[in-house]
């Protein structure tokens, strides 16, 4: 048996499979990857699927939660608009019905009213990302209408809907938000030919059409029972405004929560499939003292081998 022959074929073998293993680390280095193959490790392959499933569902989670702050926002800005519009109204309505300017002075009062009613059913038919914010789920729809004989008709979604009127949008697992409101149990409609049918005359446009057919008929005194009622709508309306900043700030502890987790679970991530780049750098210059020292080795032997067969 040839001795040499055979130490400097296993001389080969190592060699090869250290240059293997020399390229796999830059292979590594070069990817920021531990794993070449999934079958180099099915545990952590399984762990990776189910982190990579969870970051997904976090990214569309926090998608959905800044959407639902930014769309209660816009109700928010309206809905502040229009309360501060009625404020307005209601200092109009207390001095048209103490009627200290006279005749002339309660027309002015009747003209700025009517201006600041269309502006607030201008406001309810608001958009927002090209949806109208109070119309059930007809966000395609305008809602409401202020028709030639002082009716405002609605033509969204209703309250009563069976088949619901909210847009919802998941913000995490199994927690939903709802969206767009049905606008007929926020701002109400008004018959004009009717206005004392609860059916088709109710809420703020209600309040708003009284005050005009008052206002119309400079009647002082119907001018004055409005006051409460508008009131009241004033404050319906503050109170829609109060559940939404809770809303928010829930929706704001959901992002922290959600923030926190994905840190945690892209750590874990990094932990199960990226190279520790100081092992692997060590690693690597262990390895190629090691196909140097092997290399070397082999020359040796080769030389030797060499001067046997001279």
């Amino acid at each position: 048996m040839n001795i040499s022959g055979y130490s400097s074929n296993n001389m080969i073998g190592t060699i090869t499979s250290q240059q293997n293993k020399l390229y796999e680390l830059f292979n590594k280095l070069n990817t920021n990857q531990k794993y070449t193959n999934i079958s180099e490790n099915p545990i952590d392959a399984a762990d990776l699927v189910r982190i990579n499933k969870q970051l997904a569902e976090i990214e569309t989670y926090s998608k959905n939660v800044n959407n639902a702050i930014t769309q209660i926002n816009a109700q928010d800005s309206v809905f502040s608009t229009i309360v501060d519009k009625l404020q307005r109204i209601n200092d109009l309505a207390i001095q048209a019905a103490n009627g200290a300017s006279g005749e002339s002075g309660l027309e002015a009062c009747r003209t700025e009213f009517e201006e600041l009613k269309k502006t607030i059913v201008s406001l309810a038919n608001s958009q927002y990302d090209g949806k109208y914010i109070f119309s059930g789920t007809n966000v395609t729809t305008e809602p409401f209408t202020l028709n030639d004989d002082g009716s405002i008709t609605y033509a969204g979604t209703t309250s009563d809907n069976f088949a619901g009127y909210e847009r919802y949008l998941e913000v995490s697992d199994g927690d939903y938000i709802d969206l767009n409101s049905a606008g007929d149990s926020i701002f109400g409609t008004y018959d004009a030919n009717d206005p004392d049918n609860p059916d088709v005359s109710s809420g703020l446009f209600k309040v708003l059409g009284d005050l005009s057919a008052a206002f119309e008929s400079s009647d002082q005194e119907k001018i004055r029972e409005q006051l409460t009622p508008l009131q009241n709508s004033i404050e319906h309306i503050s109170e829609i405004q109060s559940v939404h900043s809770s809303t928010v700030t829930k929706l704001n502890m959901t992002t922290e929560i959600l923030d926190e987790t994905k840190l945690t679970l892209t750590s874990r991530k990094a932990e199960i499939s990226e190279v520790d780049m100081p092992t692997a750098i060590s690693e690597l210059m262990q390895q190629n003292y090691a196909l140097q020292a092997s290399m070397q080795a082999y020359t040796i032997i080769s030389n030797q081998s060499l001067l046997d067969y001279i």
